[in-house]
């Protein structure tokens, strides 16, 4: 094999292509590494961006309607290139509402080299009928949990899995509180307690949820506790620029570094659903889940996902383990008495809510998922 060609249209999407493409490499591979990525993707120098996603970052129905007009040419020029340079192979990595047309188009104009899909659409929890498409346009998905597995063998497509990448990643995760604090930015931290506030690593997301969370900050600051910001390293330009103005503005505290390192040192996490919550599930530590969208994807989202749960621990754990605060009820008021009933536990209900996060974590599968993705493109295992 000498060509791959990546797409990536989320931060987290760019995390697992990064990591496939890192593990591709360890494995001898010397071929060409290209397409659509992120941040973390271009800056670790392993494949070569012909375009940037940021153009993906969008969140919900109406904020995809939005973006239509960018969105389309970037799928024909995508297309175009596909079916110019032949890959021998095509990996692709979530955002469904992009990738599931681009490879339709595909197949049907010809494109006949193997495709891959990491991080698939959740059939389990609405639009079932997408396991249609990919069990005639994607030759291997590759989810992220055993739960997404079996409902994709069940409606006909090839799945395999053995784990979730950020199970290697946290294997070995050594976080030193004082190391954090020494980076934090703005007022002192002391010997306060953290709350880590993850507004989000979209723009989309980041908008209508930071005012929330700045009043949260306020009320979490005068109760004693440390608030702080997580500026997510993947951010796109426009949304690190819409978050530094306002934290500037409002001189409230914020961390550059990466999100899990803040999520360890904090004794609570408050924040944007997403994979956050598998990373605070890994951490052992309690969070409470925000969302907010645009009126009329909630709309919508009241009609199909009704009695669907978000974050991943509740998923796991089948009832909401972690309290999910959506749309009116993503209230600064809300969240500030989750955050204290965890805080104000006794330590022998803590223990308890621990030992069930260890039992959730044991779920995430074993290490080795990049790894095995690789294996999977190289055709080296089945």
């Amino acid at each position: 094999m000498k060509t791959v060609f990546v797409s990536a249209g989320e931060v987290s999407g760019d995390h697992y292509v990064a990591s496939t493409a890192r593990s591709l490499k360890d494995k001898g591979f010397d071929g060409r590494i290209y397409g659509l990525c992120g941040e973390e993707s271009r800056t670790a120098g392993i494949v070569e961006a012909l375009w940037g996603n940021d153009a993906l970052h969008v969140m919900g129905i109406s904020e995809v309607f939005g973006a239509i007009g960018a969105v389309w040419n970037l799928l024909r020029d995508m297309r175009r290139n596909i079916l110019k340079t032949r890959p021998e192979a095509v990996v692709l990595a979530d955002s469904p509402d992009f990738h599931l047309p681009l490879v339709r188009s595909l197949r049907r104009n010809g494109y006949d080299g193997k495709i891959f899909y990491i991080a698939p659409p959740s059939i389990w929890a609405w639009r079932k009928y997408r396991a249609r498409a990919l069990a005639k346009y994607v030759d291997v998905c590759l989810p992220l949990f055993a739960f997404e597995r079996d409902a994709l063998i069940a409606g006909k497509c090839e799945a395999r899995w053995i784990g979730h990448p950020l199970v290697e990643e946290f294997m070995n995760l050594d976080i030193k509180r004082e190391e954090v604090v020494k980076n934090i930015k703005g007022p002192p931290v002391g010997e306060r307690v953290i709350a880590a506030l993850l507004p989000g690593s979209r723009r989309s997301e980041i908008e209508p949820l930071y005012p929330v969370l700045s009043e949260l900050y306020r009320s979490l600051d005068a109760d004693g506790a440390a608030p702080v910001f997580s500026v997510a390293m993947g951010l796109s330009p426009s949304a690190r620029k819409f978050l530094a103005e306002r934290l500037a503005v409002s001189g409230e505290r914020y961390y550059e570094g990466p999100g899990r390192q803040l999520m360890g040192a904090a004794g609570v996490v408050v924040g944007a659903s997403g994979t956050a919550t598998a990373e605070a599930l890994l951490l052992r530590r309690y969070m409470v889940v925000m969302y907010k969208v645009s009126f009329f994807t909630n709309l919508v989202g009241r009609v199909l996902l009704r009695g669907v749960k978000f974050a991943l621990p509740n998923i796991l754990a089948g009832e909401y383990f972690y309290p999910e605060l959506i749309q009116e009820r993503a209230t600064a008021e809300n969240a500030l008495a989750c955050a204290n009933d965890w805080l104000g536990e006794s330590a022998r209900a803590r223990e308890e809510r621990t030992r069930m996060m260890d039992e959730l974590a044991g779920q995430m599968g074993r290490p080795g998922a990049a790894a095995f993705w690789a294996e999977q493109i190289l055709g080296e295992r089945e």
